[in-house]
């Protein structure tokens, strides 16, 4: 691995956040994580700059971050790229897509490692045009899940809901077990020169909410807002609620109408 450090957590992403220095100071950054970056229990979305005796968690690891010397302010940036930068962040609603295999580790001890990405590989190639025929964008591709959004202030949800129908009715033939998260929020877009960005809560949300998924029983998990803004309200059976870690309140899940991939 590229890191500087390696901490043994499987709730650890493989590029988990990065710390870096910053003028006089020191900055934590997710670097679009799983299970999020948390400094004093709140969850970041952007780079926080840090102060000694700040927690910071990752996954299931708390460290501590010492520094004693005097910390001088950080100016604005005014220099053009910084402007550019900051020009380049936007905030749209969007609906965004987990689509995650169930099992992989699982199967990975079983078939051994060759054997399992190949079949993860076969699983990719099916399920990728049945998002993007229906104008979804993928996000990227995470270790074994694949995040996509449609952009929910220029698109009518009929796009997300025909990609929806066309994986749930590919579901049976499926060479591999997996679950799908939808939820509806508001998104930080980014873009650099890795491509569009995706960072902010309702992000950090629909990766805890997957952890839930299973707990629930539930192949395919839809938030509230999820069901409200795809019109599926009173259509779509209750899963249940559940707390977020790191969020505040009570939430509810539901799962696809009966005979929605008819």
């Amino acid at each position: 691995m590229d890191n500087d450090l390696v901490l043994e957590q499987p709730a650890l992403s493989r590029h988990h956040s990065l710390i870096a220095e910053d003028g006089d100071s020191y900055t934590v950054s997710d670097l679009r994580s799983r299970n999020g970056t948390f400094v004093n229990r709140a969850v970041i979305t952007r780079p926080v700059p840090l102060r000694d005796g700040d927690e910071i968690q990752l996954g299931d690891a708390t460290i501590r971050y010492r520094c004693t010397r005097r910390l001088e302010p950080i100016l604005a940036p005014t220099d053009y790229a910084a402007t550019q930068r900051l020009d380049n962040v936007r905030e749209r609603a969007a609906w965004l897509l987990l689509v995650d295999v169930v099992g992989f580790t699982a199967l990975n001890d079983q078939l051994g490692s060759e054997a399992a990405v190949r079949q993860m590989q076969a699983w990719i190639t099916a399920v990728r045009p049945l998002i993007e025929k229906h104008d979804g964008h993928i996000n990227g591709y995470l270790g074994d899940a694949i995040f996509a959004y449609w952009h929910g202030d220029a698109q009518p949800p009929t796009a997300l809901l025909a990609a929806l129908r066309a994986i749930e009715q590919w579901r049976p033939t499926s060479p591999l077990v997996f679950r799908l998260v939808v939820h509806h929020g508001k998104v930080l877009f980014t873009h650099s020169d890795r491509g569009e960005e995706l960072t902010g809560q309702d992000v950090n949300f629909v990766f805890r909410s997957e952890k839930l998924a299973k707990t629930l029983g539930a192949s395919a998990l839809l938030s509230e807002a999820a069901v409200q803004t795809l019109g599926l309200a009173g259509q779509c059976p209750a899963c249940g609620q559940s707390t977020i870690e790191g969020m505040t309140g009570t939430f509810s899940f539901f799962t696809l109408p009966p005979g929605f991939n008819a």
